[in-house]
């Protein structure tokens, strides 16, 4: 998938000289390895590997390239799912961030095990889904005073539809999520809002547009800050 979008603060900070608008290329490169599906009477298990490398370029400033990075996201997961649509999701994730301008030098690492809640449902042609997930992160940093100073507990709630007509698809959808650091006196209250429009031109090609609101309240100011992303993208799919 490749993205090239607009946005208006790309280092997610409440104010100073970062806080300068710029535009991003962000190319990524998604694998997810399905490992079979077995019947356990009443419900199906389905193991998953996904394996994902993102690459993220910002330009329109000379400050934005110190927002560049390159991200590395392994993935292990079991989905369970049961009738009427629910589906429960254990998962034990690892994500790397990278430096493109210092060799690719790992800047941060985190180990986060997850489970989640979810239900699908249909509302006419469209297919809906509430997901409600916990999870853990420990944390490994380059920067600060700690290497775990950004260990934290996270739970999220997030609702969204797809509503498909002709070769569009219309994917609003709205999260909201709390953060509690382990390392630190620090609470983070998060929502985002996404819209985004689809169109495909097959099963394995499609163009997109969209547009992202984020925003977080912390319990330190310093940390609060308001984002809004939007451009358009493309995508290959191919499945075998």
């Amino acid at each position: 998938e490749t993205k090239l979008y607009y946005t208006n603060n790309p280092a997610s900070v409440d104010s100073g000289t970062l806080k300068e608008s710029s535009g991003v290329w962000e190319n990524a490169l998604r694998n997810h390895f399905l490992l079979g599906a077995f019947d356990l009477g009443g419900a199906t298990f389905s193991p998953m590997i996904s394996l994902n490398y993102t690459k993220l370029a910002h330009f329109g400033h000379d400050l934005n390239n110190l927002s560049d990075f390159d991200s590395l996201g392994l993935n292990f997961a079991g989905v369970f799912q049961f009738g009427q649509g629910w589906t429960i999701r254990p998962s034990l994730g690892l994500s790397f961030d990278l430096n493109p301008n210092k060799g690719l030098e790992r800047q941060y690492h985190q180990i986060t095990p997850s489970i989640a809640l979810g239900k699908q449902f249909k509302i006419s042609k469209a297919q809906s889904f509430i997901e409600w997930s916990l999870a853990h992160n420990f944390t490994d940093s380059a920067y600060g005073d700690a290497d775990d100073k950004l260990d934290r507990f996270e739970t999220a709630l997030i609702w969204g539809v797809n509503i498909p007509f002709h070769n569009f698809e219309l994917s609003p959808f709205i999260r909201f999520g709390y953060a509690n650091y382990s390392n630190q006196d620090r609470a983070d209250f998060l929502t985002n809002l996404g819209l985004e429009l689809k169109y495909s031109f097959s099963n394995w090609f499609y163009l997109k547009a969209f547009a992202n609101f984020s925003s977080r309240q912390s319990d330190d100011d310093t940390y609060d800050f308001n984002r809004f992303d939007s451009g358009m993208g493309a995508a290959l799919n191919a499945k075998f």
